[in-house]
């Protein structure tokens, strides 16, 4: 006899901001809902890859909340019906005696489980306990997602039976002791990777760990990145008629970790983008501060910052990280582009601090307004200052180099690439550079084959390689995604249009940054090994 059950509640949650993020996980019940290939009409996901036809509904037993109360007793008001987010609240049916693959029949709908809800750090932020997520991973009361069969209506009170089970051995608690647990059992993997109806989510988990005989690292869903940081805007500076410079403190009043000179943060902004803005302060009052220009051809990060953030709004934000370090040498020379010029402010003041010597130029739009025009006053004589009626001669600086120099360059892709060009008989050593944004181009889609497994990956116009490939289970390391680390790179074989700021003409020949760069023909191959 096959588990039936009766549906208690439906739920339905519009986007809202929880918690410094949004979400949909705030659900609320309805009498009725109309099943599509998408889900229940009304639901949504505050990202694209929290839905979709293979996580259309998410199911949840509510009896785990019983003893979720009593090992987090704390929580135990929080842990109710609705409380992880589920679209149907029903008692009975569990990770226990459920299974990959059954038929279910609901209301007038039929649905079928795809694969086990993966939990992640949200979890912790909504119930206020710092291992909840881990907790229910580790004790399989997660719930599961549905793909839609058959389109329908559901109604509260109608009953929900499973109809066939092709998969009988397989149920959603076993799924996931080789998913978490007994991550290197061969054979159990081999038979979860050839499961067609198990969701591509999970089941490319278990095809990438039998290409690349190896295992994840599941602590950053868990916990949510540990180098993140709630922070507040406390407040925003005009600099010029197209940059502001923003404020941030700890939400908890906590401190700030430490950074050295030409670091950056990470924001993760309410709609959805990350980027990377450097620090250009030093570490003062607990404070971090950055500066946006507004870019007419923005992607949506700084339309959103200049546009959406107030004084008082909370984000997201990683804790510094620092590709574009200073060398202890006894002189820098700084070139910067518009608001390239971030990085420099901190690191005057640590060449300073150090009892080294510095020079920067700088070359702005318009001579008589520009960012931080007042801050650089102080150092007069060491500052100079370029517009299109008095362009910089960047050949004629670099012309010659002096052993000890060292110069930096942070601007546009292009115009840190004719520093590179006009310093390329200099040392790489003494070359150091950063761009503050990702070359723009028409994309075009191709495709990527791992030399290792023969794997072929498509490529579309609008997303990264590294997303790509990702998206198809082939897991490679990265940091910054934004050109600027190296971590991610890969050996190819093919034509590559870089847009990364790290690597050097030599290294270009034969690596790749696959979070930025992309392919120029239609087919490019690429090792991982």
């Amino acid at each position: 006899m096959y588990p039936a059950a009766t549906i208690d509640e439906i739920r339905l949650g519009k986007i809202k901001k929880i918690f410094s993020v949004h979400t949909g996980i705030d659900k609320l019940p309805v009498d009725t809902s109309h099943v599509t290939s998408n889900g229940l009409v009304g639901d949504e996901q505050a990202e694209s890859f929290h839905g979709g036809e293979e996580r259309a509904i998410l199911q949840f037993d509510s009896e785990h909340y019983q003893s979720l109360g009593i090992t987090f007793p704390h929580s135990s008001h929080l842990l109710v019906n609705g409380g992880f987010g589920e679209n149907l609240v029903v008692a009975g049916m569990n990770e226990q005696n459920m299974c990959v693959g059954d038929i279910v029949k609901a209301g007038t709908a039929v649905l079928q489980i795809t694969q086990p809800r993966q939990p992640c750090f949200k979890l912790n932020h909504r119930f206020n306990e710092p291992t909840m997520s881990r907790y229910s991973q580790d004790n399989c009361q997660t719930g599961w997602f549905y793909r839609v069969i058959k389109e329908g209506t559901i109604n509260s009170g109608d009953t929900i039976k499973v109809t066939e089970r092709p998969y009988p051995q397989w149920t959603i608690a076993r799924v996931q002791h080789y998913l978490y647990i007994e991550p290197d059992n061969k054979e159990a993997t081999e038979q979860l990777a050839d499961i067609d109806v198990l969701g591509d989510e999970v089941k490319n988990v278990f095809r990438h760990r039998l290409d690349n005989n190896d295992v994840e690292d599941w602590n950053g869903r868990l916990s949510g990145s540990n180098t993140f940081l709630e922070m507040r805007v406390v407040k925003i500076i005009e600099e010029s008629n197209s940059v502001k410079r923003f404020i941030l403190s700890r939400t908890d009043l906590g401190p700030l970790p430490e950074f050295t000179a030409g670091s950056h943060i990470t924001l993760q902004l309410p709609n959805g983008l990350s980027r990377a803005y450097s620090l250009c302060a030093p570490l003062a009052d607990d404070s971090y501060q950055i500066a946006v220009s507004y870019a007419q051809s923005s992607r949506g990060g700084s339309k959103y910052m200049h546009e959406k953030v107030q004084v008082g709004d909370t984000l997201s934000v990683s804790t510094p990280q620092n590709y574009f370090n200073m060398a202890r040498d006894r002189h820098h020379i700084f070139v910067a582009a518009g608001i390239g010029i971030t990085p420099f402010l901190p690191m005057i003041e640590e060449a300073l601090d150090n009892n080294e010597t510095f020079e920067l130029h700088y070359c702005v739009d318009d001579i008589d307004n520009y960012a931080f025009r007042t801050q650089l006053s102080r150092y007069s004589g060491s500052v100079f200052v370029y517009s299109l009626k008095k362009p910089l001669s960047i050949s004629a600086l670099l012309n010659s180099h002096v052993r000890g120099n060292h110069v930096y360059t942070c601007g546009s892709p292009a115009f840190v690439q004719r520093v590179r060009d006009n310093a390329s008989h200099w040392s790489d050593n003494h070359v150091h550079f950063e761009s503050f944004s990702v070359e723009q181009s028409d994309d075009e889609s191709f495709i990527v084959t791992i030399k290792e497994t023969g794997q072929e990956v498509e490529v579309d116009s609008g997303t990264s390689m590294l997303d790509a490939l990702r998206n198809n289970g082939v897991t490679i390391d990265s940091a910054c995604e934004t050109g600027m680390c190296g971590k991610c790179q890969v050996d190819y074989e093919g034509e590559v249009e870089h847009r990364d700021s790290v690597l050097s003409k030599g290294e270009r020949k034969r690596c790749m940054t696959p979070c930025v760069s992309r392919a120029k023909s239609k087919e490019l191959v690429i090792s991982i090994a």
